[in-house]
């Protein structure tokens, strides 16, 4: 038997149903690519502060000067700008735990609409900041582009999720990943001194924010809702059959339509779960999983890599903008793997759960050679080859995070619940990624400043308990309807 959110309501488990595969329709296609859109400016907003960085800190000190007429230290500019890296993860935390009530209040596509004048508001503020010589602008911009990527990776999944067919999930849910690596590697390009990481034009990086948002502003109507959130959060069973015919390219959707209402008829005999029920009940386990791994994907020390990659290269010997342009090959190497992944994570002789394991292995072995490799270079020229090692364990290490930890958590929360409880399982998993992701790019260079390159060890670490908890407790989804996905949470309850 079942048991709800609440409290234990008894529901009777049902043989689950064979999972319904479906193709790559021109509908599909086309409505995942607007959806992912909105991944765009979560990677772009990642990349984008690292080459303008010292200009505008620069800038803060003379627009500090005019406004309160007096003279800011670099160290205090160097806080400010600091403030306003930062709490973009600050304006994620909040919009990832907004993401499920918002999507469930106006559903996957309006949330990402309303979404979209935010980050209007945010280029705004952010691309003329400089014009109009207030700082402080900066910093409010980055705190609602923040609160827009965190509503979006809770909405892009959750959308990906419920319009792909069984055989086609893993696929169109690792395109928001995607997006966010091609989107980090645009932002790096953009930022190259003889483009606009210069001192009049950093503020066309931000600007830029305009484009992504408008694209998906006129795109967003041309598409439907998603059908599953049409049928059973709102209840309208025509408006759903007639949007899924559109995705599917196909009058014959009846299959899914009743596997839609057995999905309800399981979910109404129990409560509609609240935030603190999601804890409790059937729900603890699959929670306490996806929970894990948005840990996994942070704590593994990705953005820590991406951020002494720099250091890496020019310890290599690499000088001028040549560290730059490594950091950018860096980013093409992110891409094409991520691509790869992308056709791997549907493959038959894959799955999630093993793409999620030879990532962290990999991550981990690269930590531990990363680690060798920098302290053989410290020691003098005789380790120059240490230093060559070094570079080609940061691109392992990249390739490893591509391979599963990278796209895998985000669909992920989103296959292993039910549409009564998707909203709020995302929005506590996007929580707890960009909280994780705020404690780590907080505490590493402190931590740095003792530790030196052992601070790794502090991610190897981790990855090994991410790794033995993977392999231990976190179950395959590809090819399984929620039906079986939940029965399998049964069995080990």
């Amino acid at each position: 038997m079942a048991k709800g959110g609440d409290g234990d309501v008894n529901v009777p488990l049902r043989a689950p149903q064979a999972p319904i595969e479906g193709k790559l329709t021109g509908n599909l296609a086309f409505s995942a690519f607007v959806i992912t859109l909105a991944s765009f400016q979560f990677g772009y907003h990642i990349g984008c502060v690292n080459a303008p960085g010292g200009l505008i800190t620069e800038w803060i000190i003379g627009s500090h000067k005019k406004l309160f007429d007096n003279k800011l230290s670099k160290e205090n500019a160097d806080i400010a700008w600091s403030v306003a890296v930062s709490v973009f993860a600050v304006g994620g935390m909040i919009g990832g735990l907004a993401s499920g009530w918002l999507a469930d209040k106006v559903g996957r596509r309006g949330a990402l609409l309303y979404n979209n004048i935010i980050a209007l508001g945010a280029a705004a503020l952010m691309g003329l900041a400089k014009y109009v010589g207030v700082y402080p602008m900066i910093i409010i911009g980055r705190l609602l582009i923040g609160l827009n990527c965190g509503l979006a990776s809770g909405l892009v999944p959750m959308y990906l999720t419920e319009i792909s067919p069984i055989n086609l999930r893993g696929m169109l849910g690792s395109l928001s990943q995607l997006l966010v690596t091609i989107s980090i590697f645009v932002s790096q390009i953009f930022g190259l001194p003889h483009l606009l990481g210069t001192n009049d034009r950093w503020p066309l990086i931000f600007a830029f924010t305009l484009v992504p948002a408008l694209l998906q502003i006129v795109l967003l109507p041309m598409i439907s809702e998603s059908p599953k959130y049409t049928m059973n959060v709102r209840g309208q069973k025509e408006e759903a059959e007639n949007a899924l015919r559109k995705i599917r390219g196909t009058d014959d959707v009846s299959a899914e339509i009743t596997a839609m209402e057995e999905e309800i008829a399981i979910a109404s005999a129990q409560e509609k779960p609240t935030m603190g029920s999601m804890f409790k009940g059937s729900l603890r386990w699959p929670m306490s999983i996806a929970i894990m791994m948005m840990l996994a994907q942070q704590l593994s020390g990705i953005n820590v890599a991406m951020f002494y990659s720099t250091v890496i290269f020019r310890g290599a010997g690499l000088v001028g903008n040549e560290p730059f342009y490594a950091t950018i090959g860096m980013g093409a190497v992110n891409v094409i793997m991520t691509i790869i992944s992308v056709w791997l994570v549907d493959h038959p002789k894959f799955g999630r759960r093993s793409l999620l394991l030879i990532g962290l292995v990999g991550m981990f072995v690269s930590t531990l050679l990363l680690v060798g490799a920098l302290t053989l270079q410290n020691q003098g020229p005789d380790y120059k080859w240490a230093s060559y090692s070094a570079i080609g364990f940061v691109l392992l290490f990249v390739i490893s995070f591509a391979t599963g930890p990278g796209a895998i958590p985000w669909f992920f929360v989103s296959e292993i619940f039910d549409s009564s409880a998707r909203g709020n399982a995302n929005s506590i998993a996007v929580m707890v990624n960009w909280a994780a992701n705020l404690v780590v790019g907080l505490s590493f260079l402190p931590i740095n400043n003792v530790l030196h390159q052992f601070s790794f060890f502090i991610f190897s670490s981790f990855l090994a308990f991410f790794i033995f908890y993977t392999w231990k407790f976190v179950p395959e989804t590809k090819g399984k309807s929620i039906e079986q996905i939940q029965q399998e949470f049964e069995k080990r309850r």
